[in-house]
């Protein structure tokens, strides 16, 4: 399989979209509507490639979306650094001038070529049935995908579900209203339907894991079906329909976790089989998060982790480590407890998520700080530091048990299965088989550890632990703050004030499409105001 690159180098006289648009994002250019294009297979692999490419673009708004705002960064960067407005994620300080991502995080652009996916590969009769379907599955679940992103974060907004073809047709100055979140719910629930209908239990990864494929399909339902079912007034029907959907994501070939849960992340072992849907990053074709957001968010500087002056775990300088190839800069700094109050003894995912910064005073060591250890990034022949080409999982099989888990603790099942699963694995086997009394579903609780424990609890309540174990597994995968967000737990779990959970509007957004109205709980200017 060609990377996503060498596809665009081959197709880009033929996807001038690519290059991006303004405002709402919906503007298109006329030349991949008119005569001159839909006129191959050729065409429509290459449109197919795009829409991905630009997803891949919006990953790291996927990420801001889905994580920052809940309670795993809030403190000062441990080296000092000015925090550049990220502050206002943690803090949940959003208001109407600083609204944290404009323009709707860009979502609309690739929605708008969805639309025009859709319209062109249904009227055609150039592909082969089969193919023309596996098209059609892939965009009605991408499109479902994305204004999912748009319900979950905005509420009400604008459904477009044509296509804007024509360089002189500007969108930015639409004027139409923004839909109730239950009619944006209802298309997306019918978009999910469309694409399993399309696919017709075509399970295979046509494409690749970095393509949507039925797999992702069917993680996406299960997370609509449960947002639906604990926010919208679905109930115990929605958590049913979830709890389906996520057992047929066993259909998917080869799905399983890995035997250690470094190498679901680790940069030669991409792909590998507990991967369901991935951002794909490459060489000379596209870093994580489009190049510095990910190195200028989460990265150590250089110049700390080669001064000699803080250490890891063992005492040993950092400048005598790998980790000296590590160069960016903390904007997102985690808190300064979570390293100590969120994994247990014996946890993988611990060493495999986060490391530790020390430094020394005379001859003990203190602790001061850690940054993520996740996405290790790589060393590329004649570097001088780490190149950002991981994979960004978008959905994995670890998720998938722990969706399940949560659907079936909402309907009242027992989720031992799917939580010591997910236990086995982080602890291993030997480990976790000889201290299953403490470490087993549902014994994991009570001690000084759960006492006053801002991060975890026990596991007493079967949603506490899905909670935990979700944070624990999935940590910078763009999760925490809608997986509070689902379940309610964003009083106890973030410094959001209830009134303003979801985001505000842009001012350029709303000059632009007077039919929209600014986000309820963002009515007036500054913070703290209804």
């Amino acid at each position: 399989m060609k990377s996503i690159f060498k596809y665009l180098l081959a197709s880009a006289a033929l996807l001038p979209f690519l290059t991006g648009c303004n405002s709402l994002d919906l503007e298109s250019e006329s030349t991949i509507t008119d005569a001159n294009y839909w006129k191959s297979d050729t065409h429509f692999s290459a449109f197919n490639v795009g829409l991905h490419a630009q997803l891949r673009e919006r990953s790291y708004n996927l990420f801001i979306l889905g994580e920052p705002r809940a309670d795993i960064y809030g403190d000062a960067p441990f080296g000092g650094e000015a925090t550049q407005g990220m502050e206002i994620f943690p803090a949940n300080s959003l208001n109407r001038e600083n609204v944290g991502l404009s323009n709707f995080a860009n979502l609309y652009g690739v929605i708008n070529q969805i639309n025009l996916m859709i319209a062109k590969t249904e009227e055609t009769g150039l592909l082969p049935e089969a193919t023309k379907k596996y098209y059609l599955g892939e965009a009605y679940g991408m499109r479902a995908f994305l204004y999912f992103h748009l319900l979950r974060s905005w509420g009400n907004v604008i459904l477009h579900l044509t296509y804007t073809s024509g360089s002189t047709i500007d969108l930015a100055n639409i004027q139409k209203a923004a839909s109730p979140a239950t009619e944006v719910m209802a298309r997306i629930k019918e978009d999910i339907a469309a694409s399993e209908t399309a696919f017709n239990g075509d399970y295979s990864y046509k494409y690749g894991k970095h393509y949507w494929s039925l797999g992702a399909t069917k993680m996406l339902k299960g997370e609509v079906y449960l947002w639906s079912g604990k926010q919208m007034g679905g109930g115990d029907a929605d958590y049913r329909t979830a709890k389906g959907a996520l057992q047929e994501v066993n259909n998917c070939p080869g799905i399983g976790l890995e035997d250690n849960f470094t190498n679901v992340f680790a940069y030669a072992n991409k792909k590998n089989k507990e991967i369901i849907f991935t951002i794909h990053n490459g060489r000379d074709e596209y870093n994580m998060w489009g190049g510095t957001s990910f190195r200028n968010n989460l990265v150590p500087q250089q110049a700390y982790m080669t001064s000699g002056n803080y250490f890891d775990e063992n005492g040993v300088s950092f400048a005598e480590t790998k980790d000296a190839e590590l160069n960016g800069l903390i904007r997102l700094q985690i808190k300064k407890d979570f390293y100590d109050k969120v994994f247990r003894k014996g946890d993988t995912r611990k060493a495999g998520s986060v490391k530790a910064v020390y430094v020394k005073e005379g001859e003990d060591l203190v602790y001061k700080a850690c940054f993520p250890y996740k996405f290790q990034g790589t060393m590329l022949p004649g570097g001088s530091e780490r190149a950002w080409l991981d994979d960004y999982p978008i959905y994995r099989y670890a998720d998938c048990l722990l969706l399940l888990a949560e659907a079936k603790a909402l309907l009242g099942e027992d989720i031992t299965t799917e939580i010591n699963t997910v236990r086995k694995r982080a602890y291993g086997e030997a480990y976790f088989e000889a201290n299953k009394a403490t470490l087993a579903y549902p014994n994991e609780k009570g001690g000084d550890f759960y006492s006053g424990n801002p991060f975890v609890a026990g596991d007493d309540d079967p949603i506490e632990t899905v909670l935990k174990e979700r944070l624990r597994e999935l940590m910078y995968e763009g999760k925490r703050w809608y997986d509070i967000r689902t379940l309610g737990y964003t009083a106890k779990y973030s410094t959001a004030n209830e009134k303003r959970l979801l985001w505000p509007i842009d001012a350029n957004t709303l000059t632009n499409n007077r039919e929209l109205v600014q986000t309820e709980g963002y009515l007036t200017s500054g913070e703290g105001e209804e």
